[in-house]
Order: structure tokens, then sequence, then C-alpha cells
């Protein structure tokens, strides 16, 4: 980890990938090597020319990987303070604040051995995909399976990489093409249970998304048998 994780320091965008019509991916490069754990998270700090300041956490999208660059998937929200202007004001060679990571209850470790099911809605799979990568950079032993629910084709992120996924499963919630071959519907107890059996027992489980869809996977779980200790949720609000 960073030695103090309030300093906040520029963070220059040196690249803009744009993952759906709402998401981007903020790629930026900060002062120093990127020291997280998969399943932290980043402060990003914007300060307007009256002194005013907004501050939001976002996810870490990469894994660690000895570079100075980090990767920030942002999705726009119209009645935010910090998307709206991060997505219509800054461009490549532009800078905004960051300091982290921050965190330490949501992570997975390569130190971790149990089974491990990742379970994402919408953007909540921005952590998870940090956990994929982080369990590829490790070779590590331990099973993995993520179940991701988007509303549409369109509305996947990170489309081609979680596509060619062998550990990935996607549902889509609206009514998807013809051509569709994934899960289709809201994630339920049948979809998960199709998953865990591709994992050993007693799997160790992290859920990420919207304050409802969290409260639903959780209980889900519950019901499934899964105990409240091996439930790691991340929430956040819409």
């Amino acid at each position: 980890m960073n030695d103090n994780n309030s300093t906040w320091y520029e963070a220059v965008v040196r690249d803009i990938i744009i993952e759906t019509p709402t998401i981007k991916t903020f790629v930026v490069e900060l002062p120093h090597v990127i020291k997280h754990l998969a399943g932290q998270h980043y402060e990003i700090r914007l300060t307007s020319e009256d002194g005013y300041q907004a501050a939001r956490l976002y996810s870490a999208a990469s894994v660690a990987d000895g570079s100075n660059r980090l990767q920030l998937t942002v999705a726009y929200l119209p009645s935010g303070e910090v998307s709206p202007y991060l997505h219509e004001n800054i461009h490549v060679g532009d800078s905004f604040e960051v300091r982290g990571p921050l965190g330490k209850f949501f992570v997975w470790t390569p130190e971790t051995t149990q089974p491990v099911l990742l379970i994402g809605g919408g953007s909540g799979v921005v952590p998870m995909r940090c956990i994929l990568m982080a369990h590829a950079q490790a070779q590590s032993p331990a099973p993995i399976a993520l179940l991701y629910s988007a509303r549409s084709f369109q509305d996947i992120i990170y489309r081609q990489e979680l596509l060619s996924s062998e550990h990935t499963t996607i549902t889509l919630s609206d009514s998807p093409s013809p051509d569709w071959r994934g899960e289709v519907g809201r994630i339920n107890p049948a979809m998960i249970s199709r998953v865990l059996s591709s994992l050993p027992a007693s799997p160790l489980c992290y859920v990420c998304g919207a304050t409802p869809f969290v409260e639903v996977m959780a209980d889900q779980l519950l019901g499934l048998g899964i105990p409240a200790a091996q439930i790691k949720a991340e929430r956040f609000g819409e």
C-alpha cells in the first residue's frame, strides 16, 4: 500500500475507454507505483474555481501490476456531482485528484485458498473484474466463478473480456436478442445454484451492486445455505 493513503495525488488521464453508452474507464497515471488489493477502491476529488469540492469513491478496475497506471470505471449518474463532470469535461491529458487505496473488508488476495463466487450487478462488476485479474495474475489454483447481471448486451461492461472468460456467466435482465446464448432474466436462486455447481462446497462469496440488488443476492445466498460469514457485500446508492 502507499505510505499515506489519505494523501491526494494528481492523476493524469492517459486514456479513456468507452465501455457502454453510459460508462467510461479512465486510465490514469499517478506519481508512484500503484499498490492495491483486488476489491479496494480510490476516491476521486474535483475542485471548482470557487473552491467547492466534490468527491466520490470508485473501485479499482485494474490489478496492481507494478506500474503507475490505474483504471477507474465510472458510470454516468445524471444527479451526481462527480460522474457527469468526468464524462462531459475530462479528456486525455486532463487531471484530477485521487487518493487511496481505501477499504480492507471487500478484498481478495492470492493467499485465499477457498473457492470464490463473485456476483455483480451493473457497475458492481468493476471490483469483480479486478479480482478476476488478480486471480489470473497470481495463477491462483482456487476455483473462481463470476455471475454478472447487465440490463442488455450493450450494457455489458468489459464486454469482450468477460464474454471470452471461462469463469464468467452473464445474464441479461431485459429481453435479449434471439442470438443471445447466455442466461436471461434477473439473478435467481436457480441461476446461482447452477454457477455454484461448478465450485467446490463452501465458497467465499463477494456481492457488489446497488443496495437493493445486494440485499436480494445476500438473502438468496443465505437461502441456499451459504453462511453469513462467507458473504462479503459492497453496495452503492442509485
